[in-house]
């Protein structure tokens, strides 16, 4: 909600907003777009992030038994936390306009308030960070990450953009859109590393034609530091600190993300674990998925799964990219492909969106659908709708609405088969 996927997504919408003014005229509108100012668009996604943050504490706010305490927490032991009063963050020198500027009273005073939270069960939701390159410590102001540049008033003049992963990617996408001199470096052969090489290629050349230069295979960006204004360092995350874990004897990886089983129980009988810091899927919608999983098993006693077999992906380039894929897929031997260009859509062609395919692999012994990829208008949408396709493992034309983007899928998937008849035949 505050520096992920919503003010992300924002900035991305305002970029399309001000791509649909400029080509209005396809609809035989006539519109100009005024000067604008960025300083204007960050405002307002910071009030729709505070609009949406008020919400979600009515909603806690309406459950009798959630009582918040809000501070830094770390662990005594596996039973206690010790809660730091969020009113440290202004140290006893500051002065009151330090205070005021961080929505507290002018004559606030600043207290080392400590206090002990005792349960039987506990469920962490730390989240993770961003990781940062040796050497390259984040400063906020030349060297940045993705929190950072989610709050840049100013648009620079260029930014090197150090990952091609989704964030990279995304944040690409949305820095060219408002004028931004790009480049962006990925150290593997391709965009999107673990995804499938006709999706990447795809992304490549349409940040291409926004003017981004794409490296890959490139292993000295950072010798390229002084060519640009910010370097934005988006080559992955770190678990949370802070927590003391040794304390309560948890279990993390070398890379100190928290182990944790099927059930998101930690080695500690009494703690479990969801979201980024378990360290396997770092998407908001497992994490909630995780969440109920954990509130079940700790709370009922129940031995609930989450059953995360079939989780869609989406990267919001331009036009943005999707995929799902059932979990077992690398293990199937008899693969058909089929592939549904949006140039073949009917409401691709009236929305004026006609950049992009649908592909879909099946199983050629059962007929069962596998997997689609999506690049094109609305694929984050759409994606849903295949997933749930591979969940029920059946697909059908009565089930799709006309004229709708959504066909594609089911164009894809009988093409894998020869039998689409909304494009030209293939003998």
């Amino acid at each position: 909600l505050n520096c992920g996927c919503i003010p992300t997504k924002f900035l991305w919408q305002a970029l399309k907003t001000k791509q649909k003014i400029q080509k209005s005229s396809d609809y035989g509108f006539k519109a100009t777009l005024e000067p604008f100012s960025f300083a204007d668009i960050i405002a307002k996604k910071d009030k729709s992030i505070t609009n949406i943050r008020k919400g979600m504490e009515l909603i806690l706010a309406s459950y009798e038994n959630i009582t918040v305490v809000k501070g830094a927490a770390s662990f005594k032991d596996k039973n206690t936390l010790i809660v730091k009063s969020a009113s440290v963050v202004i140290p006893e020198s500051s002065s009151p306009e330090s205070a005021v500027n961080a929505g507290l009273p002018r004559d606030f005073v600043p207290r080392n308030d400590e206090k002990q939270v005792v349960a039987d069960k506990i469920i962490i939701a730390a989240g993770t960070k961003p990781s940062a390159v040796k050497g390259f410590d984040f400063d906020g102001a030349k060297i940045i990450n993705s929190t950072d540049v989610l709050n840049l008033k100013e648009l620079p003049e260029s930014v090197l953009v150090v990952g091609g992963g989704a964030i990279g990617i995304e944040m690409a996408t949305v820095l060219s859109g408002f004028g931004v001199k790009v480049t962006i470096a990925e150290y593997e052969k391709q965009l999107l590393p673990s995804e499938d090489a006709e999706i990447s290629a795809e992304i490549t050349k349409n940040l291409q034609r926004q003017g981004v230069e794409v490296l890959t295979s490139c292993s000295n960006a950072l010798e390229m530091t002084d060519k640009f204004e910010k370097i934005l360092i988006v080559t992955g995350r770190t678990p949370d600190s802070g927590l003391n874990l040794e304390k309560a004897g948890i279990a993390v990886d070398k890379k100190g993300f928290v182990t944790t089983n099927e059930f998101c129980e930690t080695n500690v009988k009494n703690i479990y674990v969801i979201g980024d810091i378990a360290g396997k899927y770092l998407l908001a919608y497992t994490a909630q998925n995780d969440g109920a999983v954990a509130a079940e098993n700790a709370v009922l006693g129940n031995k609930v799964k989450a059953d995360n077999s079939i989780v869609p992906m989406a990267v919001f380039s331009n036009p943005p990219a999707a995929s799902v894929k059932v979990k077992d897929f690398a293990d199937y031997e008899g693969l058909a492909f089929g592939k549904f260009p949006f140039t073949a859509s009917g409401r691709a062609f009236i929305e004026n969106e006609r950049a992009g395919f649908v592909k879909c692999a099946v199983d050629k012994n059962t007929a069962k659908p596998l997997a689609f990829w999506i690049i094109g208008a609305h694929a984050d949408e759409m994606i849903n709708t295949a997933a749930a396709v591979l969940k029920s493992g059946c697909i059908g034309r009565e089930s799709m609405f006309h004229p709708s983007l959504g066909e594609g899928l089911f164009n894809a998937y009988e093409d894998a088969f020869g039998k689409c008849t909304e494009t030209t035949s293939k003998k």
